[in-house]
């Protein structure tokens, strides 16, 4: 009987922050009868996806497949590439203390050179931008929100990103714990939903999403927003933090996400020496 009750306590929350977020992400737009209820809708279906990954989680602890196995095919597989280079690479030469910044071996910015604080701040800053940006693509497809691979788009949010950095402490001390846990994938994973969490808590989450799915429908995207809103809901109020960070453990290839890491490490030494 309590059991039913606090999932009928979850249930009502997780419903209601869904339907308060789709409100304010479209205010100009009001919601009828229908909207509210396809809502409701996509929050529990998003709930209960969640609860039944966090619980074979939870059963099946090592076996990142088998706690994804009641989804489909393609939604786990864009699960396992989610960080795969979606922003950019940048290559650093300390001999000849240049950056260069490419993406899908094309030149994405004009190459840096680190001869300078300001520049090594410069190629700091856009490498802290990718990973905040990754990181959100990350949960993004976790949800099951497939992110367009747009070159514009990209562009546009490592912007809303960079500006935020001149303004924000919290998400460089974000990046950073990511980078220091970079040796401790569990712990790193976990460091990566603290970090959309508290882009979600300042807005910043919310700018750089909307950025990435410009193309969509004012209505597809109140109901993407509800899925977030539903998933994380859950997540926070179920202590799921941990258990999700096992998935993305067991799940996703960091390989490219992992070298973004070792760069800024070394950016911070070139900063040091100067």
């Amino acid at each position: 009987m309590a059991s039913e009750t606090v999932d009928k306590l979850l249930h009502s929350f997780v419903t209601k922050a869904a339907i308060e977020t789709a409100r304010e992400q479209c205010p100009d737009k009001t919601l009828d009868k229908e909207t509210v209820e396809e809502i409701r809708q996509k929050a529990d279906t998003t709930a209960k996806e969640l609860s039944q990954t966090l619980h074979k989680i939870r059963k099946e602890g090592k076996n990142g497949e088998m706690a994804v196995s009641h989804l489909t095919l393609d939604r786990v597989t864009r699960m396992k590439k989610a960080l795969d280079m979606k922003t950019y690479e940048i290559n650093i030469n300390e001999k000849e203390k240049t950056a260069q910044i490419n993406r899908d071996g094309q030149e994405m910015y004009p190459a840096i050179n680190l001869g300078s604080s300001g520049n090594i701040m410069q190629a700091s800053d856009l490498q802290t931008a990718s990973i905040v940006v990754e990181a959100i693509i990350l949960v993004l497809e976790i949800i099951g929100i497939e992110v367009p691979d747009n070159v514009k788009e990209v562009k546009k949010v490592i912007k809303i990103v960079t500006d935020e950095l001149n303004n924000e402490n919290t998400l460089r001390k974000d990046v950073e714990q990511i980078r220091k846990d970079q040796d401790d994938f569990p712990a790193m994973a976990k460091d990566i939903f603290v970090l959309v969490i508290d882009c979600l808590g300042d807005g910043l989450f919310w700018k750089i999403t909307k950025a990435l799915l410009s193309d969509m429908p004012w209505y597809d995207w109140i109901l993407t927003s509800a899925k977030i809103s539903a998933f994380v809901a859950l997540l926070v109020a179920t202590g799921g933090l941990a258990d999700i960070a096992i998935l993305v453990t067991k799940l996703v290839n960091a390989a490219f996400f992992l070298e973004k890491l070792v760069n800024l490490g070394t950016l911070n030494s070139m900063k040091m020496s100067h």
